[in-house]
């Protein structure tokens, strides 16, 4: 049983540890490539309205795969998964911001 505890203790702090910092690391990778390469069509946040109508925060939120979406223009894996970071956390802010307010009971 000790055994047991001990590395499964060892096994999963390591990696555990580390992964908010990569996920820091490959949202700022994805949010400069997206800069660099997208906001200049989309703005940095993706709601630029393109010619009809929609906008690229949109039409990637109505994807039901919208890892294939961005591989059409990001064509580096790594880099296509950066972007991913950055964009699941702009899709992420724009469902909060939509989702219907309810009043506070009194």
């Amino acid at each position: 049983m000790f055994l047991f505890c001990l590395a499964s203790v060892q096994g999963n702090a390591a990696p555990a540890a580390h992964k908010p910092s990569q996920q820091a690391a490959a949202y700022d990778q994805g949010k400069k490539i997206f800069a660099s390469r997208c906001a200049k069509c989309h703005d940095e946040d993706a709601n630029k309205k393109l010619p009809d109508g929609s906008t690229l925060l949109a039409r990637l939120a109505k994807s039901n795969d919208p890892r294939r979406l961005l591989g059409t223009r990001v064509k580096d894996t790594q880099e296509r998964e950066a972007v991913m970071e950055y964009v699941r956390s702009l899709l992420s802010r724009s469902t909060r911001e939509n989702e219907p307010r309810t009043a506070r009971p009194e």
